[in-house]
């Protein structure tokens, strides 16, 4: 067996700097990441995983519980800070890889974890020494240099943006040229005209209109012809054709599901090309070894898969774990009362407390969730949740209480976005609630 993979987390880099908001902490899964990471099939067994951040900050204590978990080795640095001056995490991160390069020449892939062009440099200079390099970051904070150097790079969700998406937002406004960057979007966006609401039909004719457009454009049809159209750059074309858009809104948590609807009876399709990422291209050009995405059906609104999505999406945030873990977590909470308790501190007691039972990752949800609920005194007011001290309200120190409280901000969430909720639906997300 050959541990010859090395991961590196710009940790920075992922909370975009040092005021990050609760849904970022909410949304940040390093587990996730390394899934993603894992999906490429381009690593092999991982020989180490080192995060880079200033750990002293107490603001992230709420991560140590995960990283712990993960296997993680936590990299002291102090630029970390306040100020604006170069993150030193970056130097640290790049020298240590550089040394690994030399000193373990078993290793043969690096992951970089960030979007930060500084390291298009340290790519290079991997390179030169014979390793494969695979980054990864978000979509709208990438250095487009950085990715471009790099063998494969991983697209991974931006907590900002589910945010901005969540609450219904359109693009920034100011004009096509603000709204898109891709010259293929550039020149749709003065094609065709924006939608005018957001009714289901409307959405589904401006989305197949989008489809059809990229179709014909002589330039975006060689592309869907040779390698296909990533699905980022089809997301900026259907974010600027139908302001507000939301995919789940029509019972699809990811856009890449609602594409695999849309795309459905025309002769284009979504595919995932091996080692990359899925690409929108016509039926009659997928090459050999590309996998071909199945078609979907519109779905139900009211299903437990939808109530769930739309809960973990936008302002208030409920990403709820596991309903057995959800409920281990509010029993710990009713029997153990935080009193002035920093949110860190109250994941690694609940996670050590419950033996066990539950992962740090779930706690941190399940007790985010019941911030959200608004079930906790919370203070100094005015500053992020990590900076805050909680302690559980006296009206909700019995769990029928502090459940019922979930339930109903659960469910007036809901109600905003639906309309009308299914009881015995949610019950199946968050049992014994009502």
């Amino acid at each position: 067996m050959t541990f010859n993979t090395a991961i590196f987390y710009d940790i920075e880099n992922l909370l975009k700097g040092y005021s990050f908001s609760q849904q970022m902490v909410a949304n940040l899964s390093l587990k996730e990441i390394l899934e993603a990471i894992r999906q490429t099939e381009q690593i092999g067994h991982i020989a180490l995983q080192r995060a880079y951040a200033n750990w002293s900050d107490p603001r992230l204590a709420i991560m140590r519980g995960e990283i712990n978990e993960l296997g993680i080795d936590p990299i002291q640095v102090f630029g970390f800070s306040r100020d604006q001056k170069k993150n030193a995490a970056d130097i640290q991160l790049a020298i240590d890889a550089i040394d690994l390069a030399h000193v373990r020449p078993s290793l043969e892939v690096f992951v970089i974890v960030s979007g930060d062009g500084g390291f298009a440099s340290l790519a290079k200079k991997l390179h030169e020494y014979g390793k494969i390099v695979i980054g990864c970051g978000y979509q709208s904070a990438t250095n487009r240099t950085f990715q471009a150097v790099c063998d494969n790079f991983v697209w991974i969700a931006d907590p900002d943006e589910e945010e901005r998406q969540g609450r219904g937002e359109p693009a920034p406004a100011g004009g096509a040229a603000l709204e898109v960057t891709d010259p293929r979007n550039v020149r749709l966006a003065s094609s065709i005209r924006r939608a005018a609401s957001l009714e289901p039909d409307v959405v589904f004719a401006k989305a197949r209109e989008v489809l059809n457009w990229y179709a014909s454009d002589p330039v975006s049809r060689s592309d869907l012809i040779r390698t296909g159209i990533y699905l980022s750059v089809v997301q900026e074309g259907m974010r600027f054709a139908i302001p507000g858009f939301q995919p789940i809104i029509f019972g699809f948590p990811k856009f890449i599901e609602y594409m695999q609807f849309i795309c459905a009876g025309t002769p284009l399709c979504i595919a995932r090309p091996p080692h990359s990422q899925a690409v929108l291209t016509l039926r009659s050009a997928v090459h050999r070894g590309v996998e071909v995405l199945p078609d979907l059906e519109l779905r139900d609104l009211h299903s437990a898969e939808s109530y769930r999505s739309l809960l973990a999406t936008g302002s208030p945030i409920f990403r709820l774990p596991p309903a057995s873990e959800l409920q281990a977590v509010a029993a710990w909470i009713v029997q153990y009362p935080p009193k002035q308790a920093d949110l860190g501190s109250m994941i690694e007691e609940t996670v050590a407390g419950l033996d066990g039972l539950v992962s740090s990752e779930s706690a941190k949800h399940a007790l985010l969730s019941l911030v959200s609920a608004e079930a906790f005194e919370r203070e100094p007011d005015g500053v992020p949740i990590s900076e805050q001290r909680l302690t559980l309200r006296h009206d909700l120190r019995s769990l029928p209480a502090l459940l019922g409280r979930l339930w109903v901000s659960a469910k007036t969430k809901l109600m905003t976005a639906l309309g009308q909720v299914d009881d015995e639906i949610l019950r199946q997300v968050l049992p014994n609630g009502g």
